[in-house]
């Protein structure tokens, strides 16, 4: 968009607001009452650390021959590849859309 209509949709939302009109507009103080966005990165970084580490003391727990189930062994593991592995796809995503932002032009 150019500068101009985005000027045009400015005016236009501060003309609702001042006639009245105006209250299907986000209210931003509601809007950034959640979480930041750091920290649910944060949490989400630290669910798979903990999924790792209780995969390992699973893994560990077998082969000492304290754990008997095979199969929660295998799940603990592949749930902890599975966040592992979306985490990383989510940090591509953001990485390619941060290399995209850097190449537009101004």
């Amino acid at each position: 968009m150019k500068a101009a209509q985005l000027q045009n949709f400015r005016q236009a939302a501060i003309q609702q607001t001042d006639e009245g009109g105006g209250d299907d507009l986000p209210n931003l103080d509601e809007a950034t009452d959640g979480p930041s966005f750091s920290d649910t990165l944060e949490n989400a970084v630290e669910g798979v650390d903990e999924a790792q580490d209780t995969a390992n003391e699973k893994v560990s727990a077998f082969v000492a021959g304290e754990e008997k189930n095979l199969h929660e062994v295998m799940i603990s593991m592949n749930q902890a590849r599975l966040q592992f592995e979306l985490m990383n796809e989510v940090r591509s995503r953001g990485l390619q859309a941060y290399q995209k932002l850097m190449q537009t032009q101004i």
